[in-house]
């Protein structure tokens, strides 16, 4: 035990030696010589940070390197449901949208009441991690809709810190229900939402660190959703910048993607014309004090010698398309829209990088994978435990994506993350039609209308994503293209009706 605690403390005196290049403050301290030495886990969830289009790491030096470079980076990383609540009930239970039902923000398939109302909150990360014995806690933003019930605290949370409005996108003049008690923030520089975050997040692992026991811990900023701004210290240098002009951006002709882009791409352009360059500048600017928090917390592990004991995830809730195909926003099969990063550092992980294809609904298996918890048969997911040493021997080649839609009077999808007192119409322009896809290593093929429409009126996308990574031709929109991929479609459709149906095992 004692020349553990001793490695221990020199990995942590080695970090220390980063986080002071980094700008921090580090002296590693001897862990309590006594109690359960099973991992912590750490997971920092970003929301709607894309990793297709957005400069990640170059924007987050610190996590790079106290993450992504002490760990492996998977580059192949996707949000299968790409919308906030629908991503995030997937996170939590290692479930696919239609196993925990939640497709979308609000309504019959979607938000924080439906992901109750189906009995998920009994078997999330944090109840298994808390039955286990296991110290837990979050901050920040839990589900879509917790709103309508401010005052609930799941099972399974021992330290609850969690946004009840809308407010919380705007970084500040939110509230936050801690333990019970109702606290108001409001808009001074201490009150920022993510340096709150961070402060919580400090003070939960000094905590749970000088008591012996093993601990999980969820910081959730809304950074860099739209419209949080910078931290005011981050202000004068962020710099207007324009958003990065990839070959999809603005795309010219969409003659060859579903009606309802089609009907509305003049709309679209106009509104990415308008606001998408100030977007990124202010996702720019909030990154910063989003890199800040990972730093903080990292140097709070090393200080109280336990940083070599934790794993660390960082990874965002879906992506964000920034203009690719006149789209803003999220909720798209795009790659935009599904790709995220993801870097796990933690004990035995060495420095690299994976092509294999990681899901969000891999986190939770993975988590259990690392605690000793017994995966539940309900687990879509796959543990990235082994990938994480090397071995990708029969690992997925494809998976199954899924949105739920705005519902009949639109207001079920990103109508659900306005601001108070900033509602638009525009937002219903913006949203699109429920889908279903499955994506491979070497096609995307989506079927559109999936809740608006019976069968034989669907609309259909075919990408050879090798020949055509940006998704700017669809093969099948015109009776030659069917015609000439008809093969690939019957495979690809007939493995979507499994994809889509799938529970547990049959979904690995």
């Amino acid at each position: 035990m004692g020349a553990a605690r001793s490695v221990r403390r020199s990995l942590c005196a080695t970090v220390a030696v980063l986080l002071t290049a980094a700008g921090c403050v580090s002296a590693a301290s001897a862990a309590p010589e006594h109690g359960d030495r099973r991992p912590n886990v750490v997971m920092i969830l970003a929301d709607d940070l894309d990793a297709a289009t957005t400069p990640v790491w170059e924007a987050m030096p610190r996590t790079a390197a106290l993450i992504r470079d002490r760990g492996m980076e998977f580059t192949d990383a996707f949000a299968p449901m790409p919308i906030c609540c629908a991503a995030r009930a997937s996170i939590l239970t290692g479930e696919y949208g239609h196993n925990t039902g939640v497709l979308t923000n609000a309504g019959e398939v979607g938000g924080f009441e439906t992901f109750r109302a189906r009995g998920n909150e009994s078997h999330t990360i944090a109840t298994a991690l808390h039955d286990a014995g296991y110290r837990t806690g979050m901050a920040g933003k839990y589900l879509n809709g917790l709103e309508d019930d401010p005052g609930h605290i799941p099972p399974g949370w021992d330290d609850w810190n969690a946004g009840v409005d809308n407010f919380l996108y705007s970084g500040y003049n939110y509230t936050l229900n801690e333990n019970g008690t109702f606290v108001k923030y409001g808009v001074t520089p201490q009150d920022y939402e993510t340096d709150v975050i961070r402060a919580k997040s400090e003070r939960f692992i000094t905590d749970a660190a000088a008591s012996g026991q093993p601990f999980f811990w969820y910081a959730v900023s809304t950074s860099p959703h739209f419209p949080i701004p910078p931290a005011p210290r981050h202000l004068p240098d962020t710099r207007p910048t324009a958003s990065p002009r990839s070959p999809n951006y603005q795309e010219p002709d969409v003659s060859d993607k579903p009606s309802w882009l089609i009907d509305t791409a003049g709309a679209r352009a106009a509104t990415i014309a308008a606001t998408n360059d100030v977007d990124y500048t202010n996702r720019l600017g909030a990154l910063k004090s989003l890199d800040d928090m990972v730093s903080g917390i990292v140097d709070t592990l090393a200080r109280t010698g336990e940083l070599d004991n934790t794993y660390l995830v960082f990874t965002s809730d879906n992506g964000y398309s920034l203009g690719a195909h006149r789209l803003t926003q999220k909720m798209a099969p795009y790659e935009e829209s599904m790709r995220v990063p993801l870097a796990i550092a933690g004990p035995g992980i060495r420095p690299g990088r994976s092509a294999a294809m990681a899901l969000s609904i891999d986190l939770a298996p993975t988590l259990f994978d690392w605690a000793g918890v017994p995966i539940s048969g309900r687990v879509d997911g796959r543990s990235l435990a082994p990938v994480l040493s090397g071995d990708t021997s029969g690992w997925r080649d494809d998976f199954a994506a899924e949105y739920g839609g705005p519902g009949d009077d639109g207001r079920d999808g990103i109508a659900q993350e306005q601001i108070p007192g900033t509602d638009s119409p525009l937002v219903y322009v913006l949203d699109m039609p429920s889908w279903s896809a499955v994506r491979t290593a070497s096609y995307l093929y989506v079927r559109w209308y999936e809740r608006e429409r019976p069968l034989d009126q669907r609309e259909y996308e075919l990408y050879d994503l090798r020949a055509d990574p940006y998704q700017l031709t669809n093969l099948i929109k015109t009776p030659a293209g069917r015609a000439t991929h008809a093969a690939v479609v019957a495979d690809l459709d007939r493995r979507l009706a499994t994809l889509t149906t799938c529970a547990g095992s049959t979904c690995r």
